[in-house]
């Protein structure tokens, strides 16, 4: 099928596309001129026709990239070494995004939206806000270093991928993921931080290293590194999430020591004054030993409402500004404490005798009172089920 497009100056790759039910499309992709690339991100800033809006999944990607195909980016200021966003309008009449010139085929014309208006299109350039942000290696705290390109994909975990490396398993966990945020780089930087803070520590889980690769946004050589995430430990028993969902209960044995393993670990992070906020079921893996490992302490990327104690929910709901994370160590300790409550409630119920589960969903209780006076603390949780054995 020809295109109806001119040959292009520049070499387009397209990677990710998005929209709103689709309305107000975005597209990223790279832009080649010889060895040179530009990182760019091009959206629609004003909402699109039903008839747009109404075509299928896989054409509306089409209709929209068939129209950047026909922009001549050699006009445009794509900056170096970053992602460009070229935000198109139709309110203004300055910046008139530049076209190369297309084919005589005013049936292609007339038939792709985008390219019947572009006579009306401006663009505007500036810095993505929304791009993925590298750490550079003097951030990575000394740790072991791992090459990205040395890693050979096994199974994807979200939000890690299981990786091989000399043979051997590990979870890798990357920066750029589905649905990045703004400060989500931070977040990793935390965990990895954290993680190093707690190398060696039983019943947390084990960072290996960082894994380093080429700046995929460095317009040009000389490349230069950047982090792109971290490797841990492998944990091939699943979440503790997946164990209770079985339809069978579990060795009262497995679930006294996750139980301890699971609050020692909590203690551990207390002692060091940092706290987890988002102690859940799926937050603790098994090791091929059955052991309990806690996962996903950083402290400050994200939590979940449900685990959150009644006391953080309402502060949460006074002040959306306020995230759990910014609250004062005791609120958090305090939240922390409530959720392993709830955990070990669901643990109650899996056990193969009622004592157990009775003894648990008595602690989980006194955890997780409403009055926060009235709760229990984590060390006095702890020495009950020590007591239980």
């Amino acid at each position: 099928m020809s295109q109806p497009i001119a040959s292009p100056s520049h070499e387009l790759e397209f990677k990710s596309y998005h929209d709103w039910n689709g309305d107000r499309p975005s597209q990223t992709l790279i832009v080649r001129d010889n060895s040179s690339i530009w990182w760019t991100r091009v959206e629609i800033s004003w909402s699109l026709p039903e008839s747009i809006r109404r075509l299928g999944y896989y054409q509306r990607p089409s209709v929209f990239q068939q129209f950047i195909k026909a922009i001549d980016f050699g006009q445009l200021h794509l900056l170096d070494d970053t992602v460009t966003l070229i935000t198109l309008t139709v309110h203004e009449q300055s910046n008139q995004v530049p076209m190369r010139k297309i084919q005589d085929n005013s049936q292609t014309i007339d038939s792709n939206y985008f390219l019947s208006i572009a006579h009306q299109i401006s663009s505007y350039t500036e810095e993505d806000q929304l791009r993925v942000i590298y750490p550079t290696p003097n951030q990575a705290l000394g740790l072991p270093t791992f090459e990205g390109s040395d890693l050979k994909d096994s199974e994807f975990i979200t939000p890690t991928v299981a990786v091989t490396f000399n043979n051997k398993r590990y979870a890798y966990k990357t920066i750029d993921r589905l649905n990045y945020a703004p400060g989500d780089s931070d977040d990793i930087m935390n965990e990895i931080t954290a993680l190093a803070q707690f190398r060696g520590q039983p019943n947390i889980a084990q960072l290996i290293g960082v894994v380093i690769a080429d700046d995929p946004y460095k317009s040009r050589p000389p490349k230069s590194q950047v982090i792109t995430g971290f490797l841990l430990e492998f944990y091939p028993e699943g979440s503790l999430q997946e164990v209770l969902s079985d339809n069978h209960n579990l060795d009262d044995s497995l679930l006294r020591r996750w139980a301890l393993q699971i609050g020692r670990a909590l203690e551990t992070l207390h002692t060091q004054q940092r706290t987890h906020l988002d102690i859940k079921t799926t937050n603790i893996v098994l090791d091929a030993d059955k052991n309990a490992i806690l996962i996903d302490i950083s402290g400050t990327g994200g939590y979940t409402w449900e685990w959150l104690s009644p006391e953080m929910q309402n502060t949460i709901q006074q002040s959306t500004e306020t995230p759990p994370a910014e609250t004062s160590f005791s609120e958090r300790v305090a939240t922390d404490c409530w959720a392993y409550g709830r955990v070990l409630s669901m643990m109650a119920r899996k056990t193969t005798t009622r004592s157990l589960g009775d003894w648990l969903q008595s602690i989980s209780d006194d955890l997780m009172k409403t009055d926060l006076k009235d709760r229990i603390s984590l060390s006095d949780a702890l020495k009950r089920i020590q007591d239980q054995e």
